[in-house]
């Protein structure tokens, strides 16, 4: 008999029914106005996982080490060398090959990056190993880099701002201290340069007083040092530095530990990994699409560098042998 006829009120909820070692899936039921007939729309469950299975989980990871094998600090990790790839003849044929082309990660790199985007970089995933045959999971974050401005040309970053438009005499003024931010502040108000702009004196002190609040260090125009064009602007927000730091991880935590590792740590940690694990299988797909469409070939590409050499010095007599 079936099961909706049995239980009419959970066949029309979608709920899941369990006998035991048996799972029942249930359907959504619905009629048709137009046709009067019954249509089953299969309703997903997805169960979670037990805290035991989390943990058989996590132990039984993988790992690899997060520098060399020497500090002996491990976390989860992925062996993606090309003889583990199952892939196909034809597909490893061309793979040795392929691996040693300069556009391969381009796309591989890009999945990486968008997982250490996903958890804000506090973990990042990473090649390691001798020959690079591993990904594994490391952690990080981002601080403030110290970089003030950039070139808007070559993108050259700067550790100096770039002075604002002054359009007010005390834009001028506080833009003077902010490029001559070395001296006492009872200097200033004595100075041509500041005396012109007809600020009473004690506004010129609390000019100065605001300007070394600021702890940021300008320079005089805008040239970049690099190019020596004009064309440098400061960062509208702080420029980020991302960090990795190659720690270990969950190297000897007690996953079974409540106190240690609440079901909602254990669920999130189990998570994070299971999220590498999905990055690691959309990049093994990424490299086995290569595989299939494409091949790796030689080219000559001309290229242009700059080279020191030596050059003999001119001697004095042949230099007034020539005048």
């Amino acid at each position: 008999m079936p099961l909706c006829r049995i239980f009419p009120r959970f066949a029309r909820s979608g709920t899941a029914l369990k006998f035991g070692f048996f799972s029942f899936k249930l359907f959504h039921l619905s009629m048709s106005s137009s046709k009067k007939k019954v249509i089953y729309t299969e309703q997903k469950i997805e169960e979670k996982p037990s805290r035991v299975e989390m943990i058989a989980f996590l132990h039984g990871h993988f790992r690899y080490y997060t520098m060399n094998s020497w500090n002996r600090l491990t976390s989860y990790a992925r062996n993606v060398k090309i003889q583990n790839l199952s892939l196909t003849k034809e597909q490893r044929s061309r793979a040795y090959d392929i691996i040693y082309a300069e556009d391969t990660f381009i796309e591989i790199n890009e999945r990486i990056r968008m997982f250490n985007e996903e958890h804000g970089y506090a973990y990042q995933a990473s090649f390691n190993g001798r020959s690079g045959g591993y990904i594994v999971l490391l952690k990080g974050g981002k601080e403030p880099s110290g970089y003030r401005s950039y070139c808007a040309r070559c993108g050259q970053m700067n550790y100096k701002a770039v002075l604002p438009e002054a359009k007010t005499p005390e834009d001028h003024v506080r833009n003077f201290i902010r490029y001559k931010n070395w001296w006492v502040p009872e200097v200033y108000p004595d100075i041509e340069e500041i005396k012109r702009h007809s600020l009473p004196t004690e506004r010129v002190l609390e000019i100065v007083k605001e300007v070394k609040a600021e702890s940021t260090e300008y320079s005089e125009n805008d040239i970049c040092g690099s190019c020596d064009k004009h064309g440098r602007v400061n960062f509208p927000t702080p420029h980020m530095r991302i960090f990795t730091r190659t720690v270990g991880m969950d190297e000897d935590l007690n996953f079974e530990n409540d106190d240690e590792w609440s079901w909602s740590d254990l669920k999130n940690r189990y998570d994070l990994v299971k999220s590498f694990d999905r990055m690691v299988d959309d990049c093994i797909e990424i490299f086995k699409a290569l595989c299939d469409n494409f091949e790796a070939v030689e080219e000559e590409v001309p290229c242009m560098r700059k080279v020191v050499v030596l050059r003999p010095v001119a001697k004095k007599e042949d230099t007034e042998a020539k005048e």
